[in-house]
């Protein structure tokens, strides 16, 4: 029975969870309960999408903004017809509805030759995907049916040739009209399925697959997959099954006890021994053989970056990873005491010039670099060398030093608490206990100390909050480097047992 009442709108963005999963959408407006508030990581990429879409309102200087709340359907459209009586040519934030379908638009320029519309939607991404030309056809189609005359579609996207300070061509330009042409007719049938499911009395019946996370990481997530009573460790949590996991599933494999559960890769099959065997997994003459070239004093090694989507340091371009951070602990021999340094970046200017001799000086010319996951601080310092003619030599001399226990802990440990993953945060803990937990830091992961890095940066933030995120964000690179020399201090214990 189709009873339920539904908003008089419904925004694009809702429309598209219905794109994604039909129970998704249902979900969200009729149990807005289940659904988690918006996480700090997920708000900063919508506030870096908003920053984005300013910067590409810059090239049409003459537009005239609608600046209504994202939540005020009715006062946006009011606002929109206003602008297109009063014939203004380029309007940003236009709003359109049609059978309760409402879009707002990027950025919509009239022509007086052809009398018809071109609209311009920005994306904050490197190229166009699939989902940006549903989401980009629907809003045409809402813009067309409302009576909008529309001459070309284009999408804008972030330009990875760009390099600050010439943000000229900073976005290219996509024309995906014709695209969207062959799409058009299908947009009907998908929505009628959309609001008869949002009418219904009851949640469609729709089982967990790859759209739970693709395009996007679905809000009712641990909703829909507790309804399942997934296990906390099962097939999903092996590494490296990409796909492969929903094929276990559609065959009714989900623990990793399960006698048909096989074909696996040799790193996946040692994870379900040791949690069937529940014995923690040891190759100790593979740990000792791969440390062996490893040359004292071990320069323990961690970077925090920050990587913009508007470049803003010279040389560099959207999303480029840039140091602003590092901590080094420096192991000069099996019994020495360890010697720290550190730098944290504090301003608005390019962190580069700076760190890049602290980071030389504290490095020295002699030892293994122990960097976990180490390409990252590899391919950062190999940027740092492109951009600095002046330290080229002695950056590349740092990066022929690098050695990474990430490949070592993968190939020749194995514990159930890794639960499946390789990350530091989940070795460290279930090697060396809960001293080596990030729980409870106020930064407690890369992306936080990038938020942290922006506020300390900005202006606006009180002199205290700055002072207790400068302590914090030292604390937590610090704690990265102190976590990794236990983590190696362990492994030459291990490697040198028999």
């Amino acid at each position: 029975m189709e009873l339920v009442q539904v908003p008089k709108l419904l925004s694009k963005t809702r429309l598209m969870r219905g794109y994604q999963c039909l129970k998704s959408i249902y979900l969200t407006i009729h149990h807005k309960e289940l659904e988690p508030p918006v996480s700090t990581d997920l708000q900063a990429i919508f506030d870096q999408g908003n920053e984005v879409g300013a910067v590409a309102r810059i090239k049409f200087p003459d537009g005239v903004l609608i600046d209504s709340p994202a939540w005020d359907f009715f006062g946006a459209l009011k606002k929109t017809r206003e602008l297109l009586q009063n014939e203004t040519e380029v309007i940003f934030e236009a709003a359109f509805e049609y059978k309760g379908c409402f879009a707002r638009a990027d950025i919509i320029i009239y022509s007086k030759e052809t009398k018809r519309w071109s609209i311009f939607e920005v994306k904050s991404t490197t190229k166009v995907k699939d989902e940006h030309l549903d989401d980009v056809g629907l809003q045409a189609w809402i813009m067309a049916n409302a009576g909008l005359p529309i001459e070309k579609i284009s999408i804008m996207h972030l330009n990875t040739e760009c390099r600050f300070p010439n943000l000229k061509n900073l976005f290219t330009e996509v024309d995906v009209t014709e695209e969207l042409r062959k799409r058009y007719n299908s947009i009907p049938d998908r929505l009628t399925v959309i609001f008869k499911t949002i009418r219904s009395e009851t949640a469609p019946i729709v089982d967990i697959g790859p759209h739970c996370t693709s395009p996007n990481e679905c809000p009712f997530i641990s909703h829909c997959w507790n309804e399942k009573k997934i296990q906390k460790l099962s097939v999903f949590d092996l590494p490296n099954i990409r796909s492969r996991k929903w094929e276990l599933y559609s065959e009714g494999i989900i623990s990793l006890d399960d006698p048909k559960l096989s074909e696996l890769s040799p790193t996946q099959q040692r994870v379900v021994d040791v949690f069937k065997s529940k014995n923690r997994f040891i190759d100790t003459s593979g740990i000792k053989k791969a440390i062996a070239s490893w040359e004292f004093p071990l320069v323990f090694l961690d970077f925090e970056t920050i990587n913009p989507a508007i470049p803003r340091y010279d040389k560099t371009g959207p999303y480029q990873q840039v140091p602003f951070q590092f901590s080094i602990h420096i192991w000069a021999s099996p019994n020495s005491n360890l010697v720290h340094h550190e730098y944290l970046h504090v301003d608005k200017s390019d962190p580069r010039p700076v760190l890049i001799p602290k980071l030389l000086e504290s490095c020295g010319t002699e030892g293994s670099i122990v960097a976990y996951y180490g390409q990252f601080e590899s391919s950062r310092i190999s940027e740092m060398a492109e951009y600095s003619i002046e330290y080229k030599e002695q950056l590349e001399a740092l990066t022929v030093r690098i050695v990474d226990p990430l490949p070592i802990i993968r190939d020749f440990v194995y514990d159930d608490l890794f639960h499946g993953s390789f990350s530091l945060k989940k070795v460290a803990p279930a090697i060396l206990g809960a001293a080596s937990s990030y729980d409870g830091m106020l930064v407690d992961n890369g992306t936080a100390a990038q938020r942290a890095f922006e506020n300390i940066i900005d202006e606006r933030t009180s002199s205290k909050t700055r002072t207790e995120l400068i302590q914090a964000s030292l604390e937590y690179c610090k704690k990265d480097t102190l976590v990794m020399v236990e983590l190696v201090k362990w492994l030459f214990e291990v490697g040198n047992e028999n």
